[in-house]
């Protein structure tokens, strides 16, 4: 099992483990070596620009393919499929989860990379990885693309909802109808996206976390403060769209607009996913 898998095994519950910021994220992370990140506050609003290192992309996808399988079979079922079938009966069942259309594997990367840097820049967790629990491998999930989760000095949780948009070209109705989908609710997570992510954790025995949730939801959000994401890939630079949409954000939640710029977006998809 590779370092990437063996990280991505360990317990996710919150408090398990340090969360990586801005300022203390480890230099050894491959992310860091494939991506060059640039934060910026428009307000109470921020920006994060992610541009490829290309010295380092041929190095990174090795990496971010252990990622992308972490997100489809949970690493240690991995292992266990590998100590008893082998790797090629293994790569045979991950296969039966990877989908086939270009649009679904674009939209499957994008809440990857989003799940990845919200935990790795943000400070939050994402408790759940949802493509496991697809039952289709072409299918959308309803619900929120992301649920992420933090604690308040106090110990009361703080919710990340977030959308993620993959395209080869970014564009202006590309961001509203993510922005209309995070201001659907109040603004709040979609009540059934996080009665759902509380249910997996009680079949996990992580209790606790799952109290606190269902807590959240019984109040209807009022003890918790929320932040949203923002979160898009695409092939053109994604600044100036970003900056404009955050500089006209007018609404009282925090929104965290990151963008990650892949030039050849549709090739880059194409062979993350043919050696998976």
């Amino acid at each position: 099992m590779s370092r990437v898998e063996k990280a991505n095994s360990k317990c996710r519950n919150i408090g398990a483990r340090p969360k990586p910021t801005p300022a203390t994220a480890t230099p050894a992370d491959f992310f860091d070596r494939w991506l060059s990140i640039k934060m910026t506050d428009i307000g109470k609003h921020v920006l994060l620009i992610c541009s490829e290192n290309l010295d380092s992309k041929n190095d990174a996808i090795k990496e971010l393919r252990d990622v992308v399988r972490s997100h489809y079979v949970d690493p240690e079922i991995t292992a266990k499929r590998i100590a008893e079938l082998g790797a090629p009966k293994t790569a045979e069942l991950l296969k039966e989860h990877l989908p086939l259309r270009k649009q679904a594997r674009s939209g499957d990367l994008g809440e990857i990379l989003a799940t990845e840097l919200t935990e790795r820049k943000l400070g939050f967790d994402v408790p759940v990885r949802r493509l496991r629990l697809k039952d289709g491998r072409d299918m959308a999930l309803r619900g929120d693309d992301i649920v992420a989760i933090a604690r308040d000095p106090n110990g009361r949780l703080k919710f990340l909802k977030g959308e993620s948009k993959s395209r080869a070209r970014l564009t202006s109705s590309v961001l509203k109808e993510a922005s209309d989908a995070l201001d659907k609710n109040d603004g709040r997570p979609t009540r059934h996206t996080v009665l759902f992510v509380a249910e997996r954790l009680r079949e996990r025995g992580e209790e606790k976390l799952a109290l606190d949730l269902e807590k959240a939801l019984v109040h209807s959000f009022r003890k918790n403060s929320i932040n949203h994401l923002l979160f898009t890939v695409s092939s053109n630079n994604p600044n100036k769209p970003l900056h404009e949409h955050l500089s006209k954000c007018s609404n009282k939640t925090r929104r965290h607009a990151i963008g990650v710029c892949i030039n050849d977006h549709g090739e880059f998809i194409k062979h993350l996913f043919s050696e998976l």
